[in-house]
């Protein structure tokens, strides 16, 4: 069991599990704020440890939650791309969200215009991609559900009522969903069943995906017990003197401190990518394990509108024009 926060800007535990101390510096937002967020820094035995997380009220009015949209027409050259590469800060840019993280899983389309054979895809803006499990935004059904041996994906679903919920996700359970990103669960030939990252409260990293007990940049998200509050973590890697990255044990136990009640891990490595602009217009991101930004396939999103303005006293509603 971890200790409660101190005060209400920081805090730090000692978890018995990992033997490591971490620091949660949470941003100067007041309690009305339906977005607050704030930055990891922590030590372990190979090295730093460091970044991002951000606690997201759904079921405030002003929060707006979605993802990729679908290609607006197919790619003859490649029949099994679903959407092109795009970095997190090109497509919260594009669209105005506030926060932006990468998401699921996806498949790099080779290129069949190059005559090598030894040709290898990259992740280049505008690339063609396949995402791997469920994808679904305001738009539309991007990605169906990945079944494996009747066993479908992990997968963060958001509702029109303000909630949402981490499960299993199969065809069948979309009913509702406005918004939806996968993890991975099975392999292809079900040799590893894959997990969530949290369930019921319950540290289930080492069984997540993947590579659960090896340090990597991760991107991850949880919700809380009552689904009204989603919660998303990055922690950088493979750069030495910044972060070394984390475990699934590790990313599991963060969450669960901050709150979650089920969690899920999402695309890491070079994909991991935290984008989120202030409203005075500064930005705060994570610093990348590449050296710079991966153009990804999959996006998750949050727009928070501006608080209306408080009525000046006095003030009275002008007459109607006839």
């Amino acid at each position: 069991m971890f200790g409660r926060p101190r005060n209400s800007h920081e805090f730090r535990y000692r978890c018995a599990a990992l033997c490591f101390a971490l620091f949660l510096v949470v941003s100067t937002a007041t309690a009305r704020d339906p977005l607050t967020f704030g930055s990891i820094e922590t030590t372990v035995p190979e090295g730093p440890v460091r970044g991002w997380w951000a606690r997201i009220r759904l079921d405030d009015p002003r929060v707006r939650v979605d993802s990729t949209a679908p290609l607006p027409e197919k790619i003859a050259e490649y029949p099994a791309a679903e959407t092109k590469l795009q970095t997190v800060p090109d497509w919260a840019d594009a669209h105005g969200a506030t926060l932006a993280v990468n998401a699921s899983f996806f498949d790099l389309l080779s290129d069949p215009k190059k005559a090598s054979p030894s040709y290898t895809p990259g992740y280049y803006s505008g690339g063609p991609s396949d995402i791997l499990g469920v994808s679904l935004g305001s738009r539309g059904l991007v990605s169906p559900p990945r079944i494996v041996e009747a066993h479908g994906d992990p997968a963060l679903l958001f509702y029109a009522d303000g909630r949402a919920r981490i499960a299993y996700v199969e065809p069948d359970e979309l009913t509702g969903v406005v918004c939806a990103v996968a993890g991975i669960g099975a392999t292809d030939d079900s040799k590893i069943s894959g997990s969530l990252l949290v369930e019921a409260g319950k540290n289930t990293g080492a069984t997540a995906r993947v590579a659960p007990k090896v340090r990597h940049p991760r991107t991850a998200a949880g919700v809380t017990a009552d689904g009204r509050t989603l919660i998303l973590l990055t922690i950088d890697g493979r750069q030495p003197g910044h972060s070394v990255g984390a475990t699934l044990l590790e990313m599991a136990d963060m969450l669960i401190e901050l709150g979650a009640h089920d969690a899920v891990a999402l695309d890491g490595g070079g994909s991991t990518s935290f984008y989120l602009r202030r409203p005075d217009g500064t930005v705060v991101t994570n610093k990348p394990s590449g050296g710079k930004w991966r153009a990804v396939a999959n996006h998750l999103g949050i727009w928070i509108a501006p608080a209306p303005k408080p009525a000046t006293p006095g003030a009275t509603e002008p007459a109607h024009k006839r």
